[in-house]
């Protein structure tokens, strides 16, 4: 690992300490444990961290940092931090033989944020933010007795049932309409409404409507649907694409979605296509058009922040943004779509539509905006992404049908969509991931594990295993 030690008292906004390893990566995430420390996951190799940070060491709850890397790797980083800063050391890079050994829960714990972010499926939030509570609730119980265990505790207590109602209107309904329930969806409801009788036994005042209200609706699920072994897949494909229709019968100029630049399953994305389309408005302005993911209706602490930014591909200059507005049902189709979309009028400020780029972000996002759809690192990011979520499905169209054909059908759409977009067959499809050689090597082999030697191919187990929420997706599209 590479230690980054910067002294305490500098004028900076750097942490104090950084340890990280030197192997680039692209689905990378940053999880803040709070009291200054923050972990970050890869998640093309899920099963170690891939650098912590302590912002300011004096100040940081080092019995969280013991549960998080181990009290050996506190004890010598400590060390090494009292020698450097007795030395004069005001600003240090080294190598430095640390030896993690992260309690599994909190290793899952950022691994689920990383796919809350990155993940471009039509994921059930609330089972994943149940998921989240249940495993949140596990580190707690890796913590010593004392009053962070109780915070953490409480923290886990709060999203449990935040999201209980959510989790509720899932098990509910498939009490009214699945015939079956394959085996390994059942064991990832079982797992989370066990979760949630957990934390039920620690309210302490007397019974919890909303964990109780999960208890019940698992106990009518079971009552009324059987479980089965396998589960048969439908043989249409579940990949999602955007409509070609034109909008206002004008040819539109088109830009990329950036996935540095907002969370997942937000607006929809194509790897094949510009999906962000500006259509011309009279002089002086375009109306700038974004599909939205999926039919349901976005959580509006969400929808009510995206914005856009006009960026000049010849200065890299960006405009001032402006906040998109969601408009579905009749409003969405004076723009000539179906379904939901995120759109606003925006100034050009005099610059030629032509040379324009439009972003659209998060204003929490700290990447600097593309200059061009053609940028290699913004491309590279997209087949990241879409990578990540074809492989997944993959994994958990395979697991829910317990055979290899799925994974195969599915890695082969995969496969041409990146011979498609002329990646090149012996470089990796992004930084951390396999190459499309080796992926068509995966589909030729006739097993149904991690055949080849890279890591990719068992990103989905341990702590990178499939959420509930991706379980109950390829499910719903029974």
């Amino acid at each position: 690992m590479i230690a980054i030690l910067t002294a305490p008292g500098t004028c900076t906004s750097e942490p104090e300490i950084r340890l990280a390893g030197s192997k680039p990566a692209d689905l990378f995430r940053t999880t803040d444990l709070g009291s200054g420390i923050g972990v970050e996951v890869d998640l093309s190799e899920p099963e170690r961290w891939r650098s912590v940070t302590v912002h300011r060491w004096e100040r940081a709850d080092l019995v969280l940092l013991r549960a998080v890397i181990g009290p050996d790797a506190v004890q010598d980083l400590e060390r090494w931090r009292d020698e450097r800063i007795a030395a004069g050391s005001r600003r240090l890079e080294a190598d430095l033989s640390v030896d993690f050994a992260p309690a599994r829960p909190w290793l899952r714990a950022a691994v689920i944020d990383a796919l809350d972010w990155w993940l471009q499926l039509p994921l059930d939030q609330a089972l994943l933010d149940a998921e989240r509570a249940v495993v949140r609730a596990r580190a707690a119980r890796s913590l010593p007795a004392g009053s962070l265990r109780r915070d953490v505790a409480d923290q886990s207590l709060v999203l449990a049932r935040r999201s209980a109602s959510g989790f509720v209107d899932y098990l509910d309904g498939l009490t009214g309409s699945a015939e079956s329930l394959p085996r390994a969806l059942f064991s990832g409801l079982s797992r989370l409404a066990n979760g949630y009788a957990a934390l039920g036994r620690r309210v302490v005042d007397g019974p919890d409507d909303d964990l109780d209200a999960v208890a019940d609706a698992w106990l009518r699920l079971r009552a009324v649907v059987p479980v089965v072994a396998t589960f048969r897949l439908p043989d249409h494909s579940m990949t999602y694409r955007l409509s070609d229709r034109p909008l206002i019968n004008t040819t539109p100029l088109r830009s990329s979605v950036d996935p540095r630049q907002l969370r997942a399953r937000i607006v929809d994305t194509d790897v094949q296509a510009q999906e962000i389309r500006m259509v011309m408005s009279g002089e002086g302005s375009v109306r700038v058009i974004v599909p939205a993911f999926g039919t349901r209706q976005q959580p509006a602490l969400l929808a009510d922040r995206l914005m856009v930014r006009l960026v000049d591909s010849r200065s890299g200059a960006a405009q001032e943004p402006v906040l998109l507005t969601l408009r579905s049902g009749s409003e969405a189709e004076r723009f000539g779509v179906a379904t939901p979309v995120f759109t606003e009028m925006v100034p050009l400020r005099g610059a030629s539509p032509e040379y324009l780029r439009a972003d659209v972000f998060d204003p929490d996002s700290q990447a600097s905006p593309a200059r061009s759809d053609t940028d290699d690192e913004l491309l590279r990011q997209r087949r990241a992404q879409f990578v990540l979520g074809e492989w997944r499905r993959a994994a958990a169209e395979s697991r829910l049908s317990r055979g290899v054909r799925v994974r195969r059908r599915r890695l082969t759409q995969l496969l041409d969509v990146l011979t498609q977009a002329s990646a090149d067959s012996e470089q990796p499809a992004f930084l951390g991931g396999p190459t499309p050689a080796e992926i068509a090597q995966l589909i030729g082999h006739a097993g149904a594990g991690p055949e080849t030697g890279h890591p990719w191919f068992a990103s989905t187990e341990g702590a990178g295993e499939l959420l509930v929420a991706e379980l109950a997706a390829v499910h719903a599209n029974r």
